[in-house]
């Protein structure tokens, strides 16, 4: 798959118990990585280890919370110590938070924002110096395009989002020099048991849900289009239409976007759909 980017074949993924994380880790599995996985779901994630070592993966599973930034760092030493370095860093831990601006609790917004976006910079600083020293290696995180479309009622997922496709912009050129790359994947919505993550009883969440079940773009679609950006060292990986095209028309017409948006909230259209 990557044999001849990364010959050792040594991945470190975090959320690789379920969801995206895991369908990532099912399709290096099959093409014999060595795989760290890291979840807080010990139950979920010692079932993610048989599969994986069923398809051919050699595992080694961390139960860890990515909200702690010494976690991290220890999950990197393991990795070192056992590998001898890291090739692919997945920082792919998630929730989605939804609701009005002025309903969102402050404990929600912590919790979205620890998660979504301080797990990504924890990640991020745990890596970056073995991949340096590396001369090697490539790191993907997982954003949306919450992080690019802010759709209402969504304001502390999209903040959190946003804030991961800044730092990723960043690390993109400043990894450059050391030949290490970057991806950040901005998808819309997607089949995935990602709605489990929501809180609350907010419109926005029950809306979400629904275009979860309705959706026929899959995790694997959405893995398939991150390898592609990877083999070609390509920032934004945006599989979806309606990602692409509400970025460009909001960095092209931005003011027209927001009119459009607008537009599409007041009268309850696409993402908006099911709300109310």
């Amino acid at each position: 798959m990557f044999g001849q980017l990364f010959p050792r074949k040594r991945a470190f993924i975090t959320g690789a118990a379920s969801g995206l994380g895991l369908e990532i880790c099912k399709e290096l599995a099959q093409d014999k990585w060595c795989l760290a996985i890291a979840d807080i779901n010990a139950e979920r994630l010692e079932q993610a280890q048989k599969q994986l070592e069923s398809l051919g993966a050699n595992v080694i599973a961390i139960e860890l919370d990515v909200t702690i930034a010494q976690s991290i760092k220890d999950a990197a030493k393991q990795i070192e110590h056992a590998w001898g370095g890291i090739d692919l860093v997945f920082n792919n831990a998630g929730v989605v938070g939804a609701g009005k601006m002025e309903e969102i609790t402050q404990e929600e917004w912590e919790r979205v924002i620890n998660i979504d976006l301080w797990s990504v910079i924890y990640g991020c600083r745990a890596f970056i110096p073995m991949l340096k020293a590396q001369g090697s290696g490539y790191i993907i995180n997982t954003a949306s395009s919450a992080g690019t479309l802010s759709a209402a009622e969504m304001a502390n997922y999209n903040v959190a989002k946003a804030g991961v496709i800044s730092l990723s912009e960043t690390i993109k050129i400043e990894l450059a020099p050391y030949n290490v790359g970057v991806s950040v994947v901005c998808p819309t919505v997607f089949k995935t048991n990602l709605g489990e993550s929501m809180l609350g009883e907010a419109a926005f969440k029950k809306n979400i849900e629904i275009q979860l079940e309705e959706s026929k773009v899959t995790s694997l679609d959405i893995v398939k289009s991150t390898f592609k950006a990877i083999k070609k060292n390509k920032l934004y990986v945006m599989p979806q239409t309606d990602a692409k095209l509400g970025w460009r028309i909001k960095r092209w017409m931005p003011e027209i976007y927001v009119k459009i948006m607008s537009y599409c909230y007041k009268k309850r259209l696409w993402i908006y759909k099911h709300l109310d």
